[in-house]
């Protein structure tokens, strides 16, 4: 295996690629050590993700989580499967690895590039396939789901976290700059909606976790907050982001092709602010 500079996790912990292979099995490591790995440094998982270079058979990725970040991989990796059971575009899952202190797994890339990287001269047909691919795995049947993502159960993990003081304000919205977490979650308690529009969510809804392929159709990653919600835990912060990058005209063309043209803009605002504490 080449060597390969130091990955930082969500919490903090720094991890060569030496340090997080050596919790794993030795036939693990004897397979990754006949590839190279690129440090997969941007996303929110908790998790060390590398991906594998694998000209023959196809690039993957590998994810190594301990503690509490193992269960939560543990949980992306069965809701990756619930997702791909129900025919939603999701990464194979390949391998994985339960041992008592760290979990990992391999899954096969998705073919095309992060819906992060559109360009503001063409974004429409990305917007479009985006807003598709949300109306369908809104559109899954919320009985069939085992996965509880209600609001009492996120905004209790919400606690938690910010308990243990693992929220990084600074990287809060601008109209949250100022905001400590604990405030946050406290105003976020004392606002909580009525009422619940119950679907099938993704749970971690940023360009950076859809893939759009060469297809035009968007694929999913990072599924492990996937769940029975309200859609605005979804709606929310990926409106939010569209807006912001694409401007007005994107929001609109989101919302008209996602089917739901009304829009509640005190429920997004509030599902808005949950979602900086995740």
């Amino acid at each position: 295996m080449k060597q390969v500079p130091a990955v930082t996790t969500t919490r903090g912990a720094h991890l060569t690629a030496f340090d997080a292979l050596s919790v794993l099995p030795a036939e693990w490591r004897a397979k990754m050590a006949e590839h190279e790995l690129v440090p997969v440094t941007s996303g929110e998982s908790g998790a060390c993700v590398f991906r594998i270079l694998d000209a023959a058979a196809g690039d993957r990725y590998l994810k190594i989580a301990t503690g509490a970040g193992a269960d939560h991989l543990r949980r992306e990796v069965e809701r990756t499967e619930w997702l791909a059971s129900a025919g939603i575009r999701v990464p194979e899952v390949l391998l994985r690895f339960d041992g008592n202190a760290a979990f990992a797994v391999t899954m096969a890339a998705l073919d095309g590039q992060s819906a992060a990287c559109t360009g503001a001269e063409n974004w429409r047909p990305v917007v479009t396939a985006i807003a598709q691919a949300f109306a369908a795995i809104h559109a899954l049947p919320v009985n069939a789901c085992r996965f509880d993502e209600t609001l009492s159960v996120r905004l209790a993990r919400a606690h938690d976290l910010v308990r243990r003081g693992e929220i990084d304000s600074s990287q809060f919205d601008a109209r949250n700059a100022a905001v400590a977490p604990q405030h946050l979650y406290e105003r976020l308690m004392a606002s909580i909606p009525d009422r619940e529009d119950g679907v099938v969510i993704h749970g971690d809804a940023t360009l950076s976790n859809l893939i759009f392929a060469n297809d035009g159709k968007i694929g999913f990653v990072d599924c492990g907050n996937c769940g029975k919600s309200d859609r605005y835990v979804d709606l929310a912060p990926l409106v939010g982001e569209l807006a912001d990058r694409f401007g007005s005209e994107a929001r609109s063309v989101f919302l008209q092709t996602y089917g739901k043209p009304e829009w509640d803009d005190r429920k997004a605002e509030f599902y808005r602010d949950l979602y900086e504490l995740f």
